[in-house]
Order: C-alpha cells, then structure tokens, then sequence
C-alpha cells in the first residue's frame, strides 16, 4: 500500500502540473477565471511535489493537521471559491475585495504568529481524532478552529448558488461546480479525521477527478454568454450599433455616481470607434489587457464600463464580434471555407469557433446557412 500512495502521490503532481499548464496556454480565451484556476493547480503541484521529494528521502511528509499545513488549506480553498466569483461577476474582483475575501487567513495567520513568539509549542498529532483527548490544551482547539474554517468557503460558494436567480447556463454551471467543490473538501476532511494510508491514497484520486471535471467545464461546458435571450441569435445586424441596452429608471444620483456614468459612456465610445477603424477583434492575440491599453484605461474600468452599457463580460463581447464579422464574410463570399475565415476573424481553434458559434446562434454553421440562404 506505501507503494501505491508513492506513486499516487506522484501521479497527483504530474496531473495537476499538465492540467494546469493546458490552462495556462488557453487562458486568454477564459479571462482571468483561467488564471486563478492555473494558480490553484500550480499550488497543488508544489504541495504534492514537496510530499512526494520527502518520500523519495525517506522522511515522513508533514502531518496533514500542522498548522501550516491547515492554514495552506485554508488559503487553497479560499483562493477556490475565488473561481466562481470572478466567472460570475467578471471584473469585480479587486485588491481591496480579494484583501477581504482573505482577511479570514490573514487573521488566523497572525494568531498562529503570536502564539509561537508567545512561546506555544505544537504537538505532533496525525489526524483530528488523536488531537480530541488533549482539547483543552491551546495548541489542539487552535488547530481545531482552523478545520472548522475550511467549511466558510464552500458555505460561501452555496451562498452564490441560492442568492441570485442566474440564467439556466450559469445556474447549471454553477450547480455542478458546488457539487464538485463539496466532494474535493469532505474528502480532505476524511484525510484530516483519519490517519489511514488507504484514505490519503484515495483522495488523490478524488482530487485529480474533481480537477479533471472542473478543467473540462472550464473548457468546454462554462457558458461565456450572459442570458439565454442573447444566446437564441437570429440577425445579423450591426453588432456594435445594435447591442441590447438596459434601461434604468430616473433614479437621483450623487454628482459622484453621475461622473461615473458618463466616463463609463466616454469609455464605450472610444471602445466602439477603436473596434470599428481597427476591427482589432481579429487579433488572436488581443486581451483585456491589451485592449485596456490602447483605450488609456485599465481592465476594471473597462469590464465595468462594458457591463454598464449591457455587453456582458470581455470574452463574450469579442466573440460577439468575431461572429457578427464571420456571418458577414460568409455572406459575402462565394464559396466560403468556414475553418480559414473562422481563423480571420480572431478565433485560435476550429472548435473553439464552433463553440461560440453554437451559443450565439443556436445552430452549427451548415445548419444557419441552409436555413437564412
């Protein structure tokens, strides 16, 4: 059995470092809920990394209920449920709000700072169970406080579940994601409760099919659109003339909140006029960043500016674009090859294309032009 979990322990960090590095060459195609999810994979290579280098040395790995090993966890699951946040709410994510979201860690780490310069000595313990006859003691219910801050993430994921009626998209993905989030953690907690080789070995494999399944979503199952309205798309007018605007009502506004607005209208014009004189869509390349860039602006401003006027996230509006451009040039030519304007147009793959193509309009490519030729 020591043999298998050697191995799994190696086999873990092989799989999340090429998981995560797929994630890393696709990230621009999912914003900057890919790289959260690169840097939750990259931490987990260097945690089991670390585990496996002490094995090959014959030492014993750290007990998984140290203290650093629970404020690692708590750190890795927080920076978790960061994920969906920023898939949900693209944009909103900031340093004072991700300084936030953490100070629950932050906090924590500053008792278990004071507590060694106090002079508190931590006894060694492998699992929660050997830890419950010495609970009055400060170096056992400490570490105790810390395992029930491992559940306030995923309390907080099936917050965003039940708060807000999302769309069907989001819902089902969202739905499926807090599914996977609750496994991959009462797993880790049987590994915090038992001492059992069996069961560390197994929730390796939990761990790599969580990821695995998350991945996957990311690629392929996450929706990029924001309402199933915008999804159903018949016409090809106009993108940028044309893009559905919320109306609000009269509402009094603070000269500061009215400031805000127009600059956010400002903004979305120079946006719109940049887009048409250099239909910068068609750069593969071309990210939220970049785009930010030339506008003399930063990526905050513009998702906020972009969310405001109704365009919904970055990648959804450049997709948008890339597949108003594409029916045109169909359009226009008299025997298209769907693949080579597919790649004029800015898309990096064939089935990325087609993705998108399928969310906006519902159809394939052969079954859109048999129906509106």
């Amino acid at each position: 059995m020591q043999h298998l979990y050697f191995a799994s322990t190696f086999a873990s960090a092989l799989t999340f470092l090429l998981l995560s590095l797929l994630l890393f060459f696709r990230r621009k195609e999912g914003g900057r809920a890919r790289v959260i999810l690169f840097y939750i994979g990259l931490f987990s290579v260097v945690n089991y990394l670390t585990r496996f280098i002490a094995l090959c040395h014959g030492e014993t790995p750290e007990s998984v209920v140290s203290v650093r090993m629970l404020l690692l966890a708590i750190f890795m699951i927080i920076t978790t449920s960061v994920y969906p946040i920023e898939v949900i709410f693209p944009g909103w994510l900031n340093f004072k709000r991700l300084l936030m979201i953490y100070s629950p860690f932050f906090f924590l780490v500053s008792i278990s700072l004071i507590s060694v310069w106090a002079g508190v000595k931590y006894q060694t313990f492998y699992s929660l169970g050997d830890m419950f006859p010495y609970v009055e003691q400060f170096n056992v219910w400490f570490r105790l406080l810390l395992f029930l801050f491992i559940f306030l993430p995923v309390l907080l994921v099936f917050f965003m579940l039940f708060k807000k009626q999302w769309n069907n998209n989001n819902l089902k993905w969202l739905k499926k994601y807090a599914l996977i989030f609750t496994i991959a953690n009462l797993a880790y907690i049987l590994v915090l409760i038992f001492e059992n080789s069996i069961i560390h070995t197994l929730y390796y494999y939990v761990s790599i099919g969580t990821k695995l399944f998350v991945i996957y979503m990311e690629l392929f199952v996450r929706p990029i659109g924001t309402t199933e309205e915008e999804v159903a798309l018949g016409s090809t007018k106009d993108f940028l003339m044309d893009w559905p605007i919320i109306h609000y009502a009269n509402l009094s506004m603070s000269p500061k909140k009215s400031n805000t607005k127009q600059n956010n209208i400002d903004l979305i014009d120079r946006l719109n006029t940049y887009m048409k004189e250099h239909c910068a869509w068609r750069d593969p390349d071309l990210s939220l960043q970049i785009l930010s860039s030339k506008l003399c602006t930063n990526r905050t401003s513009l998702t906020n500016a972009m969310r405001d006027k109704g365009y919904g996230n970055y990648t959804y509006y450049i997709n948008r674009l890339r597949i108003e451009d594409f029916l045109q040039q169909v359009k226009q030519s008299q025997s298209p090859n769907f693949q080579d304007i597919f790649f004029e147009v800015g898309f990096r793959s064939r089935s990325a294309a087609l993705r998108n193509f399928k969310l906006y309009t519902g159809m394939t490519p052969s079954e859109y032009f048999d129906e509106n030729i």
